[in-house]
């Protein structure tokens, strides 16, 4: 190759209007590329060459309320509201007040039935024992059925028409319950027998109750002299892994001369364990302690007895247990900080059904300043999930004295106090055994005393 004879300047002059020429290239290109592109056309018959042809571009997408950020959890489809499947009455024919139990089948569409729960009328369950009244003109108000599922999605349909005849029962038995304290599957149940008295009609022969059976969910049976009976529902039997749990209590009151009259009642009780399940995933461990209240010994010590129990299916083993002591302050004194430690009850796992039982005691000498002492369970069930618990013993409030009581001034209660103490056999009584023995009709000859001229 010939070197390059001509002056610098000149080359340079060439070697810039060669950059240029480059520069105005380029930039054509890249302004041809910013067009819609080109795509060749179906082919057509025969040899002919294709010809491009342009393709509008594609619009983006539109926003629509249902866009999700990344991450977002989509939305849960409706819960189904139930099927109600069948309503079904005991009697087609009934006087105005007596009862008439209403049952009633459903079920979830989805085929989650567990979180069914019925109200019939006034009352709640499945099974309900319908009270109706006549009108003065002689019609009634049809009740209502209404099962609720899940998220408590609502269906409702009348209760199907029977015949309420003008006739009245001469007396009905009404059925009480209420949940008895530091226990969570324990109840107590009244029956109060009402007598229905009729104008102008003869005064008829009075009746005194001397016998009460009581039947529990159509199986357990008891028999009992008082209109007073606790129960354990659901002892003994497998229930359903339900939100709610369903019962039927009847009680068959009779007189000395065999004269009988019934009463019904149902119950529809929260089952807390699914609930703490369903809303956060736990498995609850259940204490029940024996005895039911705590008492001090002459030793100064607290013992208690507890079984140890939850509705889950297979063991949970413990995996820490936390003691937490609370301590009373002196009067006037400012609150104590409560202390922690980790302890072990003798036990690591939890079976199902009746559980396990375990022995704690609280030394009110050794610690006289601390009041309650609580036990935190924590551990797993076998196929994963967390289980929680707690269960407390407590320091009995002091025996009553002279210094520490108020003298009672009514003489009818100090006369049931008297009697309360002859009947149980202690050197004093709670307001607790007062309320039991007034239910059970033990202070009945004091009352009339006391109504008496």
């Amino acid at each position: 190759m010939k070197p390059d004879d001509r002056p610098f300047w000149k080359r340079r002059q060439a070697w810039m209007l060669g950059l240029a020429a480059v520069a105005l290239v380029a930039g054509w290109l890249l302004s041809g590329s910013r067009e819609a592109p080109l795509t060749p056309a179906p082919a057509a018959e025969g040899p002919s060459a294709s010809r491009p042809v342009e393709t509008p571009p594609t619009p983006p997408p539109a926003a629509t309320p249902t866009t999700l950020a990344v991450g977002a959890e989509p939305t849960p489809a409706p819960v189904p509201p139930p099927v109600i499947d069948a309503v079904t009455v005991e009697k087609q024919e009934v006087c105005s007040g007596e009862d008439n139990l209403i049952s009633v089948r459903a079920h979830s569409p989805d085929g989650n039935d567990s979180y069914l729960h019925t109200t019939i009328g006034t009352g709640t369950g499945m099974r309900v024992p319908l009270r109706v009244w006549l009108e003065p003109d002689g019609t009634y108000e049809p009740p209502v059925v209404t099962v609720f599922g899940k998220d408590n999605v609502a269906t409702s349909v009348p209760v199907p028409r029977y015949k309420v005849k003008p006739c009245e029962p001469e007396r009905l038995v009404d059925v009480y319950s209420r949940r008895l304290p530091n226990a969570d599957e324990d109840y107590e149940f009244l029956a109060r027998v009402i007598e229905l008295k009729k104008r102008d009609a003869p005064p008829r022969p009075p009746f005194a109750p001397v016998k009460f059976v009581w039947t529990f969910d159509d199986q357990h049976t008891v028999t009992t002299t008082t209109p007073v009976v606790t129960h354990t529902l659901g002892a003994g039997g497998t229930r359903p892994w339900a939100m709610y749990f369903q019962h039927l209590v009847r009680v068959d009151v009779f007189d000395s001369q065999g004269r009988r009259v019934t009463g019904r009642s149902s119950l529809q009780v929260l089952n807390t364990s699914f609930e703490n399940f369903d809303k956060k995933g736990v498995v609850t461990v259940l204490a029940r302690g024996t005895p039911r209240f705590p008492e001090l010994g002459e030793d100064g010590m607290v013992r208690q007895t507890f079984r140890l129990y939850h509705a889950w299916k297979g063991l949970v083993r413990l995996e820490r247990v936390t003691l937490l002591r609370a301590r009373k302050p002196e009067p006037g004194a400012p609150p104590l900080p409560e202390d922690t430690d980790e302890v072990s009850l003798g036990i690591d796992t939890i079976p199902e059904g009746r559980g396990v039982e375990v022995t704690v005691s609280l030394d009110t000498k050794a610690e006289p300043d601390v009041s309650m002492l609580t036990y935190s369970l924590e551990g797993h069930t076998l196929d994963g999930h967390p289980a929680r618990g707690t269960f407390s013993v407590m320091r009995p409030p002091p025996r009553p004295t002279k210094e520490n009581s108020t003298p009672i001034s009514d003489p009818l209660l100090m006369a049931k106090v008297k009697k309360a103490r002859e009947l149980l056999g202690q050197p004093y009584v709670t307001d607790e055994d007062l309320w039991r023995l007034e239910r059970e009709g033990r202070f009945d000859d004091l009352n009339v005393r006391r109504e008496g001229p």
